[in-house]
């Protein structure tokens, strides 16, 4: 697993607001291999409470504050995006960015709604 350092919103000191914790033990983007997308979990969901944007993390690098997962603006994507772009974004009426308290980690093809037959492995 990565060396995770917490990643949070300076907005208020509440659960909400603390997108990558140590406890989540997400591990870097090298260490996923090539793992089916049925095998990797999407262990954190951000999400923008007064807008689009929704944002399933599967890896993070520490260093360079860098994720990989689903990110979801007007369509599902599977890719890389900035936690220090998502900390520092303020939506509507100035609110940043939450992290969903109430999600349960899914794989990623769960989250692209890709079965076993379409990812091959059925």
């Amino acid at each position: 697993m990565s060396d995770v350092r917490v990643v949070s919103s300076t907005y208020q000191n509440i659960p909400a607001y603390h997108y990558i914790r140590a406890a989540d033990r997400i591990p870097t983007y090298a260490e996923l291999g090539d793992k089916p997308l049925s095998e990797i979990k999407a262990k954190v969901r951000l999400f923008n409470p007064t807008g689009i944007g929704t944002w399933w993390v599967c890896a993070f690098d520490p260093d360079t504050q860098i994720a990989w997962g689903v990110a979801e603006l007007q369509t599902r994507e599977v890719g890389s995006f900035s936690m220090a772009e998502l900390v520092a974004f303020r939506g509507g009426f100035g609110l940043p960015i939450e992290r969903d308290m109430h999600y349960r980690p899914v794989s990623i093809a769960e989250v692209m709604g890709i079965t076993a037959e379409r990812e091959g492995l059925g």
